[in-house]
């Protein structure tokens, strides 16, 4: 695995830990990939908000191009998923950003759902938790809307 670069404060931040190595991260990442392609598709929109959350943090150009080359055809979810603590802040890290992703495409296909709902069981994560960071990334991402239309950027 090709080192991270990991913009430390921005991850602590963010996480309020460092990930336990680079391989872990890069798994991470990985899964986050699995998960989005659950509907059998990963569209630009969701392939540009793992981009964005990778360079958010600091990921270097390598191993986002590792991850962004990543076969997940015929990967279980059980099997990419890096050692976390059931139910922990990574794991709920995890899923707040799995949702961030596959919601980036304007839609939350039922495939993407059942799936969200399947890495919240492998990472011990109950159901009314996963529910409310579903509600939490969709209340972030309306507020972005929101900022948006009353400050919007040279792009918009």
């Amino acid at each position: 695995m090709p080192k991270l670069n990991l913009n430390e404060q921005i991850v602590r931040d963010r996480y309020g830990q460092l990930p336990k190595s680079d391989e872990f991260a890069g798994s991470y990442f990985k899964a986050l990939k699995v998960v989005a392609a659950a509907d059998r598709s990963f569209p630009e929109s969701e392939r540009r908000a793992l981009i964005r959350i990778m360079t958010r943090l600091g990921v270097s150009q390598e191993v986002q191009d590792d991850v962004l080359a990543f076969d997940t055809d015929n990967v279980q979810l059980e099997s990419i998923f890096p050692g976390m603590t059931p139910g922990g802040v990574r794991a709920r890290a995890l899923l707040m950003d799995t949702i961030e992703i596959v919601r980036a495409d304007g839609t939350y296909a039922a495939e993407e759902r059942a799936a969200v709902a399947r890495v919240a069981q492998i990472v011990a994560i109950d159901e009314q938790t996963r529910l409310t960071i579903e509600s939490l990334v969709a209340l972030e991402q309306a507020l972005d809307q929101l900022r948006r239309s009353v400050l919007p950027t040279k792009d918009e």
